[in-house]
């Protein structure tokens, strides 16, 4: 399975050392340029763990006209994640933002969030629980709402 990573994502799973669950939930994991960059800059929290984890992972998409009429209503980084998500024939968008997922939907793309990458985990024996680290996301700058909190904990049996 591939998947192509957003930004947001990707931080929350560094918050959490939890990179490396992409790694293993799936065969191939794409990262935008643009993601890439937006991610990386100097002083920028998580850049220099995101920086070294993404390494063989950073794509470029050829496909312009499809990014500048993603971008028309999202930014660079989201346009590049779905224009390549539709080029490489990807099976998941990860992807948390609300505006983004709704286009994502409307032009079908399998969206996950870093929720789902998290009961996904679970679900193959990969994480014993997800309470911990729902606790330590909501103590983070990375806003998780009460009811998905719940939803999540529901879903993951806890």
């Amino acid at each position: 399975m591939i998947v192509v990573c957003d930004s947001s994502q990707l931080v929350a799973l560094s918050i959490l050392n939890s990179l490396d669950l992409l790694d293993i939930l799936f065969q191939e994991v794409l990262v935008p340029v643009s993601v890439f960059n937006e991610l990386t800059i100097e002083n920028k929290p998580e850049a220099q763990q995101i920086g070294r984890w993404a390494k063989g992972k950073i794509t470029t998409t050829s496909n312009e006209q499809l990014i500048r009429s993603f971008n028309l209503l999202l930014d660079i980084g989201e346009s590049e994640a779905m224009a390549l998500y539709i080029e490489r024939k990807a099976d998941f968008l990860l992807i948390d933002e609300k505006k983004g997922r709704k286009i994502a939907s409307y032009n079908n793309i399998n969206i996950v969030g870093t929720l789902g990458i998290l009961l996904m985990a679970k679900r193959k024996g990969l994480l014993l629980v997800i309470k911990p680290l729902l606790d330590r996301l909501q103590q983070s700058y990375i806003r998780i709402s009460d009811e998905l909190y719940q939803k999540s904990l529901e879903l993951a049996g806890e």
